[in-house]
């Protein structure tokens, strides 16, 4: 598997010549939100927005040189699956904007693109925030104002297996991952990985701090793997050494938007996987300005 990850800088002119259908969410008040939107706004690129809502429901926009030509409350997965097609993406370039979209959707468009309506190629992006608006010191972070029942993420859903292993991507807040090991049961073995900020380096601290004594309550000898927070090919590389072919996994992503979409990926290749997720409502402001951008580019990764 070749580390396909790049700055944005050194793929700009080819990805504002070569995107045909631009991926995003609805813009907020964070800055990164708006960043790829407002880069081709102003280009003949078709632009999706997708807005996860309740009851597996997505509000989408489509617009196509600034009109709108589509924009309806549709359903997750089937609605939003039929849209994908009727938009020829066999014929285009994609890309995703990760920084502006929800968790559960990136993992859903994901498969879809990967497994149901291949694109012609597929580029996602990330931006790391300057700063979490939450902190408050070295350990303060609030990033999500409600935590709702632990479920499977549409699309990711398996029977579930008396020996399964339980791998969870840890993000700054340990009781989320204290949500998902009273949920999750009977699992022989747990595998938790921790994103390590390549920028900064205290946020590896932060989160090993909120989730340590949580770790330490299953057993003190237990084995913590940690991967770059903004790498999807790092997360899905250490995936596939960490886990057999034939185990049964319940992935659980609680950290970056990389480490959910490497999740999604590492599932449309080993069909024994279940996503979960603890399906959060995240803060408002949760990040300020634009660091660093990845562009990840995923094509190796289609099988359909």
């Amino acid at each position: 598997m070749i580390n396909e990850e790049y700055s944005f800088d050194d793929l700009k002119d080819f990805l504002l010549d070569t995107v045909d259908l631009l991926i995003v969410g609805w813009p907020n008040q964070e800055e990164r939100s708006c960043f790829f939107y407002e880069k081709w706004y102003n280009t003949d690129t078709k632009i999706l927005l997708v807005k996860r809502e309740k009851n597996e429901k997505v509000y989408c926009k489509l617009l196509e040189n600034k009109t709108t030509v589509f924009e309806r409350n549709i359903d997750l997965c089937v609605g939003l699956s039929q849209l994908l097609n009727r938009l020829n993406i066999n014929q285009k370039n994609v890309l995703i904007d990760l920084s502006s979209l929800d968790n559960v959707l990136i993992m859903f468009l994901t498969k879809q693109l990967l497994t149901r309506v291949a694109p012609k190629s597929l580029f996602a992006s990330y931006i790391r925030p300057e700063k979490y608006s939450s902190q408050s010191g070295d350990v303060g972070f609030a990033l999500s104002e409600q935590v709702s029942a632990i479920e499977s993420v549409p699309g990711f859903t398996r029977r579930e297996s008396d020996n399964q292993t339980l791998c969870t991507f840890l993000g700054f807040e340990g009781k989320r991952l204290k949500g998902i090991l009273e949920t999750i049961h009977g699992f022989e073995k747990l595998v938790p990985i921790v994103a390590f900020p390549s920028g900064t380096p205290q946020w590896y601290n932060v989160t090993m701090w909120n989730s340590m004594d949580i770790l330490q309550s299953e057993t003190k000898d237990l084995l913590v793997y940690k991967c770059y927070s903004e790498s999807v090919f790092d997360a899905v590389r250490l995936l596939n050494e960490t886990i057999a072919q034939d185990e049964n996994v319940v992935l659980a992503p609680l950290g970056t938007r990389p480490h959910s979409m490497a999740c999604a990926i590492f599932a449309c290749q080993h069909q024994a996987t279940r996503i979960i997720y603890d399906f959060v409502i995240e803060s408002e402001h949760r990040a300020i300005g634009v660091s660093d951008i990845t562009i990840y580019h995923l094509s190796s990764f289609i099988k359909c």
